[in-house]
């Protein structure tokens, strides 16, 4: 049966018509979905539960991927308890890893980027920010519900009508003003998401570019990259990435340490490092006041003015944020002094000069309060040092020598314990918390404690399961030469990995719950004050 060309071609047209369609409905539907889920999770789901969702969904989501993905390594064996821990730490920013990191393919080193971009705490805010502003929204208002409010006061309490709708009216009538004109406390927190991405991508950019200049122009370290096969970009968005988001996860084996006499790749990292976490709200509020000079805008100077109204944890007021930076720089100068004055002869800095034994000393300092990356061996570190650390990785990036802004007004103080804040004074004190994830590690590794009581011993143990809890991402690491000789026909070799990497499938589990825990610490902080020792 022939046809025309006429038919033929509306044939044609009809199905690409109903595909269009199909399509169109398609993306409708989908977008719908997204804005349905967007509003449930902003107006009705707790913010702890909307990152808690976020962390574990993502973390499955990584773990997948990292396995479905080929290694470089063709003899490695790939374990899925090993995946969702390596994806679980570099989407909580932990920075511990179970693995050869070079045994990983480039796929899998760009997934393991993408994680940590994604767990980044400047990232997490600016989610968080944009669920807030949307939450925070002002409902728009007509003259008909300000007459509704006053029949419903009239209908509820007649003897209290008159106050109170006056009250009603001119708050309402206020609100419909603030509305009508330019509502400036929401236009700032637009403007800060864009103040907030362009502070992402700058730094990212910057890092990555200044890293990658680095190793082209300096040949020892290019050198190392070429030997060990790992691409020199790829290298440098990752080391960007991981600094920035306070990570961890480097491509090498050795992570920083193989570049421990590169002071200037160092140096580099360091501003990434601070800019990242523990210092970015020094560095928005510098950001605002550059924008406020430059752009003369009334976002910027109704931001630092006010920067409550913005409902952003890192936008903090001047004296708070002077308080914080000089805590932080405090916390690192003490750090560096007690490194150096204990271990400058010793074995951590052989070989290098008293310039890089600063550098070094500084990088350490600065990594040990939650980045995580190494450039000497933490398990020749003095115990001294080691016990310093194990109390930086503990605190939290907020942590600040400033009284608490807390509401203790005496109206506020009368009030009993809500319902609500109930299970924060049930719940243990974030300290007996990790007490309690160390006896449960130590439980879960007994056969190797009474085994390899030097490599598991109990200062090890504590400093793994504290640098979990703190998203740091150090480790002791596991050395055959402190194995004691019990079994002479037993073969031990060194890897270059973290300690938890000789753990049993039960403690690494229980790693991965801690890196989840301490990843939302920020919501226990409170917890514990029903607790009283005496």
């Amino acid at each position: 049966m022939a046809f025309s060309i006429t038919q033929i071609r509306s044939w044609v047209h009809l199905f690409i018509l109903n595909r269009t369609q199909s399509f169109f409905r398609a993306s409708r539907y989908i977008s719908q979905s997204i804005l349905f889920l967007f509003r449930f999770f902003a107006f009705h789901v707790q913010t702890f539960w909307v990152q808690l969702l976020y962390f574990a969904c993502v973390s499955l989501f990584g773990s997948f991927l990292l396995v479905i993905l080929q290694p470089s390594n063709p003899s490695f064996t790939k374990s899925y308890v090993d995946m969702l821990f390596l994806s679980t730490s570099a989407l909580t920013d932990s920075g511990l890893a179970t693995i050869k990191m070079e045994d990983l393919s480039s796929s899998q080193i760009v997934v393991l980027t993408m994680l940590m971009f994604l767990g980044g705490s400047v990232f997490v805010s600016l989610i968080c920010l944009g669920l807030g502003s949307y939450k925070h929204k002002k409902p728009e208002l007509s003259v008909s519900r300000v007459d509704s409010v006053r029949i419903e006061l009239d209908v509820m309490n007649p003897s209290r009508t008159l106050d109170h709708v006056e009250s009603g009216l001119d708050d309402d009538v206020q609100e419909i003003s603030s509305i009508d004109g330019k509502d400036l406390t929401q236009s700032c927190i637009r403007y800060l998401g864009f103040v907030i991405l362009g502070y992402l991508i700058l730094f990212h950019v910057a890092g990555s570019v200044l890293i990658l200049l680095y190793l082209v122009r300096i040949s020892s370290s290019r050198d190392v990259l070429r030997q060990k096969g790992i691409n020199v970009v790829l290298f440098s968005i990752s080391v960007a990435v991981s600094s920035f988001a306070n990570g961890g996860l480097i491509p090498t084996n050795e992570n920083m340490a193989i570049f421990s006499k590169n002071s200037g790749l160092l140096l580099i990292i360091i501003p990434q490092i601070l800019a990242g976490n523990t210092l970015f709200p020094l560095f928005l509020k510098v950001v605002l006041w550059a924008l406020k000079t430059v752009t003369k805008s009334e976002e910027p100077k109704h931001m630092i003015q006010n920067p409550r109204k913005m409902r952003f944890e890192h936008l903090l007021p001047t004296l708070p944020l002077a308080f914080l930076s000089a805590t932080v720089v405090g916390f690192v100068a003490v750090m560096v002094v007690l490194f150096c004055s204990m271990n400058w002869n010793s074995a951590v800095f052989d070989g290098m000069s008293s310039y890089q034994k600063v550098v070094n000393a500084l990088f350490m300092a600065v990594n040990t309060r939650h980045s995580g990356e190494n450039s000497v061996d933490p398990s020749i570190i003095a115990p001294a040092v080691l016990l310093l650390f194990i109390a930086m990785m503990y605190l939290p990036a907020s942590t600040t020598i400033a009284p608490s802004q807390e509401d203790t007004s005496s109206e506020g103080n009368k009030k009993g314990i809500s319902r609500k804040s109930l299970a924060q004074y049930l719940i243990m004190p974030q300290l007996s918390c990790v007490a309690i994830f160390v006896i449960v590690a130590c439980i879960t590794e007994r056969r190797m404690l009474s085994r390899d009581p030097l490599n598991f011993s109990s200062l090890n143990m504590i400093f793994e399961v504290t640098s979990a809890y703190g998203n740091v991402g150090l480790s002791m690491g596991y050395s055959c030469s402190r194995l004691l000789k019990l079994h002479p026909d037993s073969i031990c070799e060194d890897k270059p990995y973290s300690f938890s990497g000789w753990w049993t499938v039960e403690g690494k589990l229980l790693l991965v719950f801690i890196m989840l825990y301490g990843r939302l610490k920020k919501f226990s902080m409170r917890s514990g004050k029903g607790w009283k020792l005496g």
